[in-house]
């Protein structure tokens, strides 16, 4: 089946990430260099010209918390796919993990904090627990440019400022595919579900 081109830029970093693939490279080795591709992607203009028609709705792909991605681009070979989303002025995520998905966040425009956080109940990666304690770790400011390099099971959240924030997504693998979980501190209880909803719409 044939699908639909995408924009240069972005054809350029999937082959990239499947030329890693194809060189027999594990997943912990593919990831990290594709920060870099990924970056380059992030810089060209006509990326961040199509960002501008990008939508937010459905509601749910502005939504904090429990929101929607727009999918781009899922590999038939090797599973990883492409997501944006949009981000509004003062929206807070969960503070959540992405299971067993290595994840790329890159900041296309906007800006925001992203928190890291460690379990304190001697819990460990991988678990699935009705209840879990964690405790904030680190707190970066970023912006265009950055990429987030997040391993399976840990634990983070992004806070939004003032401006919308515009990011697309590489994930290992679709959301809906795996279970992760949503830590919440008030209560110390742990939801898991399958992530964000996955809306397709055209990079091209």
């Amino acid at each position: 089946m044939t699908r639909e081109p995408m924009l240069p830029a972005v054809e350029t970093f999937v082959a990239t990430v499947r030329g890693l693939f194809e060189q027999g490279l594990s997943a912990d080795e593919v990831w990290p260099q594709a920060c870099e591709p990924l970056r380059d992607m992030l810089r060209d203009p006509s990326v961040c010209e199509h960002a501008t028609t990008w939508p937010t709705s459905p509601a749910k792909l502005g939504l904090e918390g429990k929101h929607a991605n727009l999918l781009f681009y899922e590999d038939p070979d090797y599973g990883f796919v492409i997501n944006g989303l949009i981000k509004k002025p003062r929206a807070k995520t969960t503070i959540h993990d992405h299971g067993k998905s290595w994840t790329l966040y890159g900041v296309a425009d906007g800006g925001e904090n992203v928190l890291r956080f460690k379990r304190t109940d001697g819990g460990a990666p991988g678990d699935l627990p009705e209840t879990a304690a964690v405790e904030e770790t680190e707190k970066v400011e970023v912006g265009p440019g950055f990429i987030d390099f997040i391993k399976p099971w840990e634990i983070h959240a992004e806070y939004n400022g003032d401006e919308p924030t515009v990011a697309v997504i590489v994930r290992s693998q679709r959301c809906g595919t795996y279970v992760q979980n949503i830590f919440y501190k008030k209560d110390k209880t742990v939801e898991q579900y399958y992530g964000p909803d996955q809306i397709p719409f055209s990079f091209g």
